[in-house]
């Protein structure tokens, strides 16, 4: 069982080539349910991520494929809740960006997730409990203050860098927690191996002898 969730058009048909190459020779595809420029709506009011979960629990599917963590909903919360929703019931796996480990035994890769899904709630609640920030400095006229406040907690930082060295694309890690690409930059600041292509430096090609 395959779900997507796209946002261009002509991402269902690039998505879909990778969940069949994906799934080749270890899994096979029953359906696939999609939902289009649905980022913003809670997963579970999707229609077509409803008729998937009613598909599932109709013919007792053990697996659902996700294209990516990042893309199952614009809001990280929302995404988290579908994924522990999910994770109580089937196996789940992604195509993109799958840091969860244990594809082959099914109980560890779901406990894996569980755990993950509980660090993201710890980190919420401390965000939630955080001391309020320091006072900015004020203008001299006016007493307005100046600067802008800090984008996101330290807990937050910790789970940016987390999902970042994961894998997960700088571009979706913006999507996930609301925030610009400078934010980002500078909280890789003093990482430069989590700064650059995941995939590592380009290859030069050999100098001609």
């Amino acid at each position: 069982m395959a779900y997507l969730n796209t946002r261009r058009k002509g991402d269902f048909a690039a998505q879909k080539d990778e969940v069949e190459n994906y799934c080749k020779y270890r899994f096979q595809i029953a359906a696939i349910f999609h939902d289009h420029r649905a980022g913003a709506t809670h997963p579970e009011r999707r229609e077509g991520f409803l008729a998937m979960l009613e598909y599932c629990a109709a013919n007792d599917c053990p697996e659902i494929i996700i294209y990516d963590l990042a893309d199952l909903a614009k809001d990280m919360d929302a995404g988290l809740a579908a994924l522990k929703t999910l994770n109580e019931d089937y196996t789940v796996y992604c195509v993109n960006n799958d840091f969860f480990g244990s594809r082959d035994d099914p109980a560890l890769r779901r406990e894996a997730i569980g755990n993950f899904i509980r660090y993201m709630g710890r980190y919420r609640e401390g965000t939630g409990k955080a001391a309020a920030p320091a006072p900015r400095k004020a203008k001299k006229e006016g007493g307005q203050a100046i600067g802008r406040p800090r984008a996101l907690s330290e807990g937050q930082i910790e789970a940016l860098i987390t999902v970042r060295r994961a894998g997960t694309s700088i571009g979706k890690i913006c999507r996930m927690f609301d925030v610009s690409r400078s934010t980002v930059s500078k909280i890789l600041a003093d990482r430069p191996e989590l700064k650059g292509e995941w995939k590592g430096a380009r290859q030069e090609p050999p100098e001609e002898v």
